[in-house]
C-alpha cells in the first residue's frame, strides 16, 4: 500500500519563492494534512485535480534509485489515460560515447551524467506549450542509450510526468528543475527492498550477481544518499510499503490487490459467453482476451470468452484457472523496462475438452455463441502447403475424420472436427452459424481456417462443405505481440513487484495490434473502440508481419543458437545481427510487400528491431524455433519464392535456410543445448541425412519445400552458406553476406 510519510502540499496556483544565487528554498507547508494510508486511487484522484481546469501542469516523481517511481508513474499513467503524457528525466543521459571521453562511464546516473540543461530547456518548453506538439527522448534499458524525440507531447494534454532521481537536487546544475515543477512527489522505501530490486534490476538485464552487487553498492547507493537529503523539498512524500505475503489472486481477494494493479470493473458473473476460444495459450491471453477485457469493462457485458482446452497439457490450464476464478495477470512491459500489470477476467468460463465433450459442443452450438476464436498454431489446420488442400496428418484430426465416416462423431478430437460437428447441428435445429476468427500467424488465416473446416465436411457430406463455403464467415487478421513463456522467473516477478500469488500469468511486451476483417454476419463486439483496426482487407497487414516479424524471428534464432545466444535480445543487441536482419528486411522481404495503409516500412523495420532488442519481455531463441518447419515454410519460403521470380537477392533467406539445416542436424543429434522441438522433425531426418551425402538434398524434402528445392540459384546459394557455417561460424557467415 502507499502510505503519506511527510504530507507537505503546496497549491500548484501558489508559485514557489525565488532563488536567489541558485541555493534552494524550501516551499513553505501548508497547513492541510492528507490522512495516512494514502492510495494510487487518491494519488491519481490528487493528480486529476492537480490539471482540473485543462492548463499544463508539470508533476514530478523523485525519489532514489529502486524506489519505485517507474511503478507509481505507470500507475498513474493507467489512470488518466490520455490526459496525462510521461516525459522521463532518463531520456536526457548522456551518450556511453560521452561520458567515456568525459572518463564518468563507470558511474553512469550520477547528476553529472546527464544533460541536465537540455532537461531543463525542454520542462520550459512544456510548461509554455499552448499549440503544436513538442517530442521528448526516452531512455532505452536495453540498449543504455537515449532515444531522441520518441515520446509526443500534445499541447491538449494537461498533465506531463516526469520522473528522475534528481529533481529535487540544488546542485550540480539542477537547480532549476525544481521551480519549472508545479508539484513533486518523494517516492520512498525502506533501504533493503529498494537494494535488492536494483541487484534484480541488473540481474534481468543480463549482468552477473558480483558485477550486479558491485555496481548497486559503488554507483547506485552514493546516489541514493544525495537524493535522499533532497526529500524535504518534497510536495508529498509517499513510503510504498511491499506487503509481507503475497495475495492469491482469485474472485474474493481482488480488493486485496494492490493498487497499483488494475483490476476488472465488472462481475464475471454477470456477463454471458457469445465467444468460444480453442486454443487457450498465453498469446491469446495477452492478446484478445485482453481487448475482450477491455470490452467487458466498457459495459459490452455480452461478449465474455468461454475457452476450451483439447490437448493434454491444457488440462494445466484448467487447474490455474478453476483455481483463480477464471482470473489471472497479465503483466505488460515497455521497451524502457516500465512494466504495469492488469488482472484479466474476460475469460468467465474454461473448458477441457477431454473432460466433457459434450460441454465443449453445448457451448459450440449455443445460439448466444456468435464468434468462435482459434489460436491452434499453423499445424492444427491440416493444410497442405504445397496444394493449399485440406490433407491432414495429425492423430486427433485424422481420428475425428475416420469417426466422422462411421457416423460417430460425438467426441471431436480436433478443432476442426469440433467447429464442423457444432456447424452440422447449428444447421440441423436451425440456428444461423458462428463466425469463424482465426487469430494464428498464418497468411490468409481466414482462409485457411475455411479450406479446413469446409475441407473436413466435404468428407462427411458435400453439401455440408457447400453450405458452410457459401454461409460461414472466415474472417482474415493480423495478431502482434511478443509473448514469451510463463516461466518460475514471470511467476517471481509478479510476487516481487506486484504482490500477486498467479499459478499462470502472462507476461508480453507493451506493444500490441490487431487488424481485422469486418465481415461478421452474427454481430460482432464493438472492436473499434478498444484498439482493434477494422478494415476490408488485411493482407497487406499480414504480408508485412509474417514476412519482416516473424521471419526475422527465424533470421535471427537459428542463426544466433549456431552462435552461442540464449536471448532475443542478446543476438537484436548486436550490432552484426541488427545489420543481417536489416539486410533481410530492407533487399529481401519489403520488395515483396505490397504498400501497407499508413504504414511507413522503414520505421515499421526499425520498431521491430527495438522490439527485438529490448530486455524487459526475456524472450528466448529457443521459442521461435519451435516447429521450425512451419514456421519457416509460413513465414520465409514466401519471400524466397517471389524473389526467385522476381530475379531479386536471396542470400540472408539462404542462410537462414542453411543455419535451420545445421542446427536441426546439430541438434537431433544431441550436440546443441536447444533441442529440436518440431512435430515434423521425423519426416526431416531422411533429408537431414541425404544432405550430409549430397549437398542441397536437404531441399529436396517437398513437404516443406515443394518445388522450390529444385531452383537452381536457391540450391547454390544454401549449398554455399552451408558450407560456409560449418566451416566459418555462424559470425563469420553472417558477416559475409553484410
Amino acid at each position: 500500500m502507499l502510505e503519506v510519510a511527510h504530507p507537505a502540499i503546496s497549491h500548484p496556483d501558489v508559485p514557489h519563492p525565488p532563488k536567489e544565487d541558485h541555493e534552494a528554498v524550501l516551499p513553505t507547508p501548508p497547513s492541510s494534512m492528507p490522512e495516512d494510508g494514502m492510495t494510487i486511487r487518491a494519488l491519481a484522484e490528487r493528480a486529476r485535480e492537480l490539471a482540473a481546469d485543462g492548463r499544463r501542469r508539470i508533476l514530478g516523481i523523485a525519489g532514489p534509485p529502486g524506489a519505485g517511481k517507474s511503478t507509481v508513474t505507470a500507475a498513474l499513467l493507467e489512470a488518466l489515460g490520455d490526459r496525462a503524457v510521461v516525459v522521463g528525466m532518463d531520456g536526457f543521459h548522456l551518450s556511453n560515447a560521452e561520458l567515456r571521453r568525459l572518463g564518468r562511464r563507470e558511474r553512469k546516473g550520477a547528476p553529472d551524467t546527464f544533460d541536465v540543461d537540455g532537461y531543463v530547456a525542454l520542462l520550459k518548453r512544456l510548461s509554455a506549450q499552448t499549440e503544436g506538439t513538442i517530442h521528448a527522448p526516452i531512455f532505452d534499458r536495453e540498449l543504455e542509450e537515449s532515444i531522441g524525440s520518441a515520446v509526443a507531447v500534445r499541447a491538449d494534454t494537461p498533465l506531463v510526468i516526469t520522473e528522475g532521481n534528481y529533481l529535487l537536487l540544488a546542485d550540480h546544475g539542477w537547480h532549476e528543475v525544481r521551480d519549472l515543477l508545479d508539484e513533486v512527489w518523494y517516492i520512498d522505501v525502506d533501504a533493503e527492498t529498494r537494494r535488492r530490486r536494483l541487484v534484480t534490476r541488473r540481474l534481468g538485464h543480463g549482468h552477473p550477481l558480483a558485477e550486479a552487487t558491485a555496481w548497486v553498492e559503488h554507483v547506485d547507493e552514493p546516489n541514493a544518499s544525495l537524493v535522499d537529503a533532497t526529500r524535504e523539498r518534497a510536495d508529498l512524500i509517499v513510503r510504498i510499503a511491499e506487503a509481507p505475503v503475497a495475495t492469491a489472486l482469485g474472485a474474493h481477494s481482488l480488493d486485496d490487490l494492490p493498487d497499483t494493479v488494475a483490476r476488472p470493473s465488472y462481475d464475471p458473473d454477470d456477463v454471458h459467453c457469445g465467444i468460444v476460444h480453442i486454443g487457450v495459450g498465453n498469446f491469446h491471453r495477452a492478446h484478445q482476451a485482453m481487448f475482450v477485457d477491455r470490452l467487458l469493462n466498457d459495459g459490452e457485458r455480452e461478449w465474455g470468452i468461454c475457452g476450451v482446452g483439447l490437448l493434454p497439457h491444457d488440462a494445466a490450464m484448467r487447474d490455474a484457472l478453476s483455481t483463480q476464478d477464471g482470473l489471472y495477470t497479465l503483466v505488460t512491459a515497455a521497451t524502457d523496462g516500465t512494466e504495469s500489470a492488469r488482472v484479466i477476467g474476460s475469460l468467465t468460463r474454461y473448458l477441457y475438452a477431454p473432460d466433457d465433450p459434450s460441454a465443449v459442443l453445448s457451448a459450440l452450438c449455443d445460439p448466444r455463441t456468435r464468434i468462435v476464436s482459434l489460436t491452434i498454431t499453423e499445424g492444427g489446420y491440416g493444410i497442405d502447403e504445397t496444394s493449399g488442400a485440406f490433407s491432414p496428418e495429425d492423430a486427433a484430426t485424422c481420428a475425428d475424420l475416420d469417426d466422422a465416416a462411421h457416423g460417430r462423431l460425438q467426441a471431436p478430437r480436433s478443432a476442426v472436427g469440433y467447429l464442423v460437428a457444432a456447424l452440422l447441428r447449428r444447421r440441423e435445429a436451425g440456428v444461423a452459424p458462428f463466425t469463424v476468427m482465426s487469430c494464428d500467424n498464418i497468411q490468409g488465416n481466414g482462409h485457411t481456417a475455411r479450406t479446413a473446416v469446409s475441407g473436413f465436411a466435404d468428407r462427411i457430406d458435400p453439401g455440408l462443405g457447400a453450405w458452410i463455403r457459401s454461409t460461414v464467415a472466415f474472417p482474415n487478421s493480423m495478431v502482434d505481440r511478443i509473448t514469451p513463456v510463463t516461466t518460475d522467473e514471470t511467476r517471481a516477478n509478479v510476487v516481487e513487484r506486484f504482490g500477486i500469488a498467479d499459478r499462470w500469468p502472462v507476461r508480453s511486451e507493451a506493444f500490441v495490434q490487431w487488424v481485422l476483417e469486418d465481415d461478421f454476419p452474427l454481430g460482432r463486439p464493438p472492436f473499434e473502440t478498444v484498439g482493434v483496426q477494422l478494415v476490408d482487407d488485411v493482407e497487406p497487414y499480414e504480408l508485412m508481419k509474417l514476412r519482416l516479424l516473424n521471419a526475422s524471428h527465424q533470421a535471427m534464432s537459428y542463426l544466433g543458437i549456431l552462435a552461442g545466444a540464449t536471448m532475443v535480445h542478446e543476438v537484436c543487441s548486436d550490432p552484426l545481427f541488427i545489420g543481417f536482419l536489416r539486410g533481410y528486411m530492407h533487399r529481401e522481404a519489403i520488395p515483396t510487400l505490397r504498400p501497407v495503409p499508413g504504414i511507413d516500412l522503414d520505421d515499421y523495420c526499425e520498431q521491430l528491431l527495438q522490439r527485438f532488442g529490448s530486455t524487459a519481455v526475456r524472450d528466448t531463441l529457443a521459442r521461435q524455433v519451435v516447429d521450425g518447419a512451419d514456421r519457416i515454410q509460413t513465414f520465409l519460403l514466401p519471400v524466397v519464392r517471389e524473389q526467385l521470380t522476381a530475379g531479386g537477392p536471396i542470400e540472408h533467406a539462404a542462410l537462414v535456410l542453411a543455419a535451420w539445416s545445421v542446427f536441426l542436424e546439430r541438434a537431433g543429434g544431441g550436440g546443441m543445448p536447444v533441442p529440436v522441438s518440431d512435430r515434423r522433425f521425423e519426416g526431416l531426418r531422411a533429408a537431414i541425412v541425404a544432405e550430409a551425402v549430397k549437398p542441397g538434398a536437404f531441399l529436396d524434402h517437398s513437404p516443406v519445400f515443394g518445388t522450390l528445392g529444385a531452383d537452381d540459384r536457391l540450391r547454390s546459394a544454401f549449398i554455399a552458406a552451408r558450407a560456409s557455417l560449418i566451416a566459418d561460424g555462424a559470425r563469420a557467415s553472417i558477416a559475409a553476406v553484410g
